[in-house]
């Protein structure tokens, strides 16, 4: 695998592109969700997430010649388990002291664990933890299946080529969300199954391996008129509220729409870039992963545990909460955990190459 760089390079702009996204979600999540498109943020999420785990796998391939997928596997769970699984338990406490109103049941609560909320329907009643599990389900999904395909394939191969089966994969998934709509009385679940999502983190890997803003020397850079067909297209696919186009052709042309969104952004220097680069952001973005968990256990605690019924009010106080538990999480568990990591791949990688400079979050 080619690439320009052995390591990944700091790129505020996607730490602004993190943190842009959980807001979007919390503010739908707010009550807001009929003009703040909730769901094109976690799309946001998963275009990032591609492009971060692939950007690293590349680099790991032009150290090594190879993708150690113990390491990768390792350290995708320190980042990602403990916060999940601290929050789950908390929350279960919550239900079970009335916190919570919820119900849950065992089988629901061992789903959720074992990364299947977005198949639970599948298995009975859904009756899991009330934190938005589906979307972490599709992602770790893909770390398993992508991950193994780059050690096993692309390893091998230049990137350029990778990033056409990339493309290819996304046709299929495609495929797949149209005959869904075709066979299937309900075909909204193409919004939360893994095998009919995993393109809109694909695209980011294809942004990844074909001439990268951040690996590669000859990166695209698209004009204006690219940028600007780009948010047109993102645009219609917020405005256009047919469920057949939703729940098959939206995905990929978000997805499409991004690469051009995310390729001009990374290369800008420009207003956009300053903003997303911004401290407010990045603080936000430090703590994206664990907001993400804990906003909507947080409200409905705020209602129905402490009793605040006013809408703004309720909101608020429970963006607050969310923001205090989510720093707390950072700073007693996640940097912790980050630095003792970063620790051990220096000590356990040192004679091959330096410690990669980033993680995707």
């Amino acid at each position: 695998m080619d690439s320009a760089t052995t390591r990944m390079p700091h790129l505020p702009v996607l730490d602004g592109m993190r943190a842009a996204a959980i807001l979007i979600v919390m503010l739908a999540h707010a009550g807001l969700g009929k003009i703040v498109p909730g769901g094109f943020g976690v799309t946001i999420f998963f275009f990032l997430s591609g492009f971060l785990i692939t950007s690293l796998l590349r680099i790991e391939a032009a150290e090594t010649g190879r993708i150690d997928l113990r390491d990768f596997y390792w350290r995708r769970t320190i980042r990602i388990f403990p916060p999940l699984y601290i929050t789950m338990a908390l929350t279960l406490a919550a239900c079970a002291i009335g916190l919570l109103p919820m119900q849950v049941s065992a089988r629901s609560v061992v789903l959720d664990a074992l990364f299947l909320t977005n198949y639970a329907h599948l298995f009975g009643p859904e009756q899991g933890v009330p934190v938005p599990l589906w979307s972490l389900d599709v992602e770790e999904h893909f770390y398993l299946l992508f991950s193994t395909a780059f050690a096993l394939a692309f390893v091998r191969m230049p990137a350029a080529r990778a990033a056409r089966w990339c493309l290819i994969a996304c046709g299929v998934v495609l495929a797949i969300r149209i005959a869904n709509a075709a066979l299937l009385s309900d075909y909204a679940r193409n919004y939360y199954w893994s095998h009919t999502r995993l393109d809109s983190i694909l695209f980011g890997c294809c942004l990844a391996l074909w001439n990268s803003p951040a690996l590669d020397r000859d990166a695209w850079r698209p004009r204006l008129t690219h940028v600007a067909g780009a948010v047109l297209v993102l645009l219609a696919c917020l405005a256009i509220r047919a469920g057949l186009f939703r729940e098959t052709l939206r995905y990929s042309l978000q997805g499409l729409a991004l690469f051009v969104v995310f390729s001009a952004a990374l290369q800008s220097t420009g207003l956009v870039a300053r903003l997303l680069s911004s401290a407010p952001l990045r603080l936000v973005a430090l703590v994206s992963y664990t907001l993400y968990l804990a906003h909507m256990p947080m409200a409905v605690a705020v209602e129905h545990g402490l009793g605040i019924h006013q809408p703004l009010l309720r909101e608020l106080l429970g963006a607050v909460l969310s923001f205090g538990y989510a720093g707390a999480m950072y700073l007693l568990v996640e940097r912790p955990l980050a630095r003792w990591r970063r620790r051990r791949d220096a000590r356990r990688r040192a004679p091959i190459a330096p410690a990669l400079a980033a993680e995707p979050r």
